[in-house]
């Protein structure tokens, strides 16, 4: 898994919120310089804005962090535990995205629609998720 970097997670950022560079900063609660340095890569996003970024971006802070801190990290050992961190979390978001899709019956919406019960719907009591 290749893991996003500070650039990449602000491109992303900026593509789902629909804003440009220049009202980026307002969004983070930024200076101007602050984002124009990460956008140029000469610094990394700051820890104080993972949290800020994650919830924007419907993401785990902790991959996040783990992104940013993959991308700082001083050796390849280091990246490496960063890496593993990251990939943890990300799956486990996309492990509570199935469950959720599977919970709203996304895959039955077809048969729905057309009257059919599928099996899950007969005698099965209904399955909860819980978030954090």
């Amino acid at each position: 898994m290749k893991l996003e970097t500070s650039v990449e997670l602000l491109e992303r950022l900026r593509a789902a919120e629909k804003v440009s560079w220049w009202k980026l900063p307002r969004l983070l609660d930024a200076s101007e310089s602050t984002v124009k340095n990460w956008k140029r890569g000469r610094t990394t996003i700051d820890q104080r804005f993972v949290t800020r970024i994650a919830e924007l971006l419907h993401e785990r802070p902790e991959y996040v962090l783990a992104c940013i801190e993959a991308e700082r990290a001083q050796s390849p050992e280091m990246e490496k535990i960063w890496r593993g961190i990251a990939e943890k979390f990300r799956s486990h978001a996309a492990s509570i995205l199935l469950s959720t899709a599977l919970v709203f019956g996304v895959g039955n919406a077809g048969k729905a629609e057309a009257g059919e019960a599928s099996p899950a719907d007969v005698g099965s009591p209904p399955m909860y998720v819980m978030l954090n």
